[in-house]
């Protein structure tokens, strides 16, 4: 698990159900379950936008909320120096902060839990929501200022699950993209081998939250401090014993014990070992 299923998606689903409110003194507190239907209304005020006046010192209270909605739940979870990097800045306008993501280079056409969805009506972007799951061409939402019981709906008043088809349009509106958060901001691995979800074979995550797959990386297995190459399938799961690696070549691979992974060649005699492998020759040293 990392950041976006341990912290992001619970933040943004626990709010679902959330109604906004006709005047500032019916908002409520932030994380009160007991606020969140009392006094619905179509004022445009809610908690979010006071959290964020009070974090930022920008007042959006009274103004369309899906924007600050999602900027508001990072704000909480990272604090506000964090959130401005992993958004790329602050606003309520949607196509602003569709704009930030653009600029970072990270606006794109397919789909991540974690993202920031936008969506447009021919005339701009205009609505906007967090991407919580992608499963079988289905993208799942949570959305602000949104309404429980359409597909689309901006000014909806509350907060809400969605669900599209990834290349969603209707009419004049239309999915236009997903902005991606730099989550390698707020997230920390530990570099080095993991044992897989099945709990016998291994996958090796690295320092950005990425997976060795599908092809070689030459790694230093962490208990014994010896670097070899390995070699990993496109699920990330390390290979061992006799393997086709890409080149369509075959080797063998340590089966088990601390080298466990590693390719393995034969001295002279044609006994199988592991050896030191010199990076700057390309060359296994042999003896």
């Amino acid at each position: 698990m990392g950041v976006i299923q341990d912290k992001v998606t619970p933040e943004f689903k626990k709010w679902v159900g959330y109604c906004e409110k006709n005047s500032q003194s019916q908002i409520g507190l932030y994380d009160n379950p007991e606020d969140y239907k009392k006094n619905a209304g179509r004022g445009n005020y809610t908690v979010f936008a006071d959290l964020y006046q009070k974090k930022t010192g920008i007042n959006v209270q009274g103004q369309p909320w899906c924007d600050s909605f999602f900027d508001t739940i990072f704000v909480h979870l990272f604090g506000v120096d964090k959130a401005k990097k992993l958004l790329g800045g602050f606003s309520a306008y949607t196509p602003t902060s569709a704009n930030n993501y653009k600029q970072m280079g990270r606006y794109f056409k397919e789909p991540k839990e974690g993202d920031q969805i936008f969506f447009h009506n021919d005339t701009r972007i205009y609505h906007t929501g967090y991407v919580y799951s992608v499963k079988n061409g289905i993208v799942y939402t949570v959305e602000g200022n949104t309404s429980s019981d359409k597909m689309l709906e901006n000014e909806g008043g509350c907060v809400a699950y969605k669900q599209y088809p990834v290349g969603w349009s209707s009419g004049r509106k239309r999915i236009d993209g997903y902005g991606r958060p730099d989550y390698s901001i707020v997230e920390t691995y530990q570099e080095g081998f993991i044992l897989a979800a099945d709990g016998k074979r291994w996958w090796y995550q690295y320092k950005d939250g990425s997976f060795a797959s599908d092809g070689w990386a030459y790694l230093t297995e962490q208990t014994g401090g010896s670097s070899g190459w390995y070699l990993f399938d496109a699920k990330g799961y390390m290979l061992t014993g006799y393997q086709t690696a890409p080149d369509g070549k075959k080797y063998f691979l340590c089966p088990e014990g601390i080298h466990e992974g590693q390719c393995m060649v034969t001295d002279h005699k044609g006994e199988l070992m592991i050896a030191e492998y010199d990076t700057a020759a390309n060359q296994y040293l042999v003896s």
